[in-house]
């Protein structure tokens, strides 16, 4: 790290490629003392010219930045620099999306796995839900995440008494095969793990599921399952009741933004480039979102039974979730009624 540290010095005060590589050789007293070469020397000093402040990618991403500030005052973003002015993180967010936030805040999705451009840095963005279904100071009731302990630990300090943090049921059962697929009972495994997460209707309940667990597949050593335990009020819905969730478990709504976004952006796409092509999504986003609007306001589906209730939720409800409503009254009517004498 000294010498690729030395070589980007050296490209800063104008050494061409050639000569700054062979200052490296001389200084490391030979090719064969070197751990790279000049293509991965050349390399690393193209990713330095891209991230520094001033220069390419990260000095047109702050123009933006400014300008977009200057049309909206709404507009908001923060750059992270080094101590050599370099830029490690950049954060924004829109106007429109902080005042969706102001009234959508119950709960949000955080999920780090979609692409990682050119410069190495992953895309997290901050996803939740509007009243269609689709999504200053103030903290989300709930965030959803994965297991990852960074996070954890972010969460806990940026929100420490006013969110409530759940990990991502889905990224904790996709681990199953790689933990228990070996095992002649995986199946039975990984059903008893589903009663455990999603049928526990009160904390006993899982208590007697998850000792069943254990005790009939003899897992009371397993390393993975005495982990997930000790964090079980971070996953398991008993334990999780007491916070407003919008129905949802996992960050499937961050996959479902980050496969929006794959029509605009790609791992190869620049910075500055990045930011205009997820404004233009974000765009398109609204201009659906605005459509959404006028139907609910002038296109009303009809109901589709006689009770008034249902015509209650017409009334205050978009037509999404409306719609939501009448697959409910369906399921109801559906039902076969029976007395039980006790």
């Amino acid at each position: 790290m000294l010498l690729q540290r030395e070589g980007e010095l050296n490209d800063i005060a104008g050494v061409r490629m050639n000569k700054n590589f062979n200052s490296l050789v001389v200084e490391r007293g030979g090719y064969e003392n070197l751990l790279f070469g000049e293509k991965d020397c050349r390399n690393f000093i193209d990713k330095a010219r891209e991230l520094w402040l001033g220069k390419g990618g990260a000095r047109a991403l702050c123009d933006y930045f400014s300008r977009m500030q200057k049309q909206n005052n709404g507009f908001y973003y923060v750059m992270d620099m080094d101590d050599d002015c370099r830029l490690r993180n950049v954060f924004w967010a829109n106007a429109r999306s902080r005042e969706a936030y102001e009234f959508f805040r119950d709960v949000i999705t955080f999920d780090t796995t979609y692409l990682t451009n050119r410069y190495d840095m992953p895309f997290a963005p901050f996803v939740g839900v509007n009243h269609h279904g689709c999504m200053n100071n103030k903290a989300p009731s709930g965030i959803i995440t994965d297991q990852d302990r960074a996070m954890k630990n972010a969460t806990e300090i940026v929100f420490p008494d006013t969110t409530r943090h759940r990990y991502c049921l889905w990224h904790i059962m996709r681990k199953l095969p790689g933990k228990f697929g070996a095992h002649a009972q995986y199946h039975g495994i990984k059903s008893a793990l589903n009663t455990c997460a999603y049928d526990s209707q009160t904390c006993e309940e899982f208590e007697e599921n998850w000792k069943f667990l254990l005790e009939t597949y003899q897992l009371e050593d397993n390393a993975w399952l005495r982990g997930l335990y000790s964090e079980r009020t971070f996953w398991v819905s008993a334990y999780l009741k007491d916070t407003f969730w919008a129905g949802m478990s996992t960050t499937q709504r961050s996959e479902s933004m980050n496969s929006f976004f794959d029509s605009y952006v790609h791992s190869k796409t620049i910075l500055k480039e990045f930011v205009d092509q997820f404004d233009n999504g974000l765009r398109r986003k609204v201009e659906k979102e605005t459509s959404f609007d006028f139907n609910s306001f002038h296109r009303m589906i009809p109901c589709s039974t006689p009770y008034p209730l249902e015509e209650t939720f017409l009334d205050v409800y978009t037509n999404a979730k409306f719609k939501e409503v009448q697959e409910e009254f369906g399921k109801v009517l559906s039902c076969n009624n029976s007395y039980l004498r006790s």
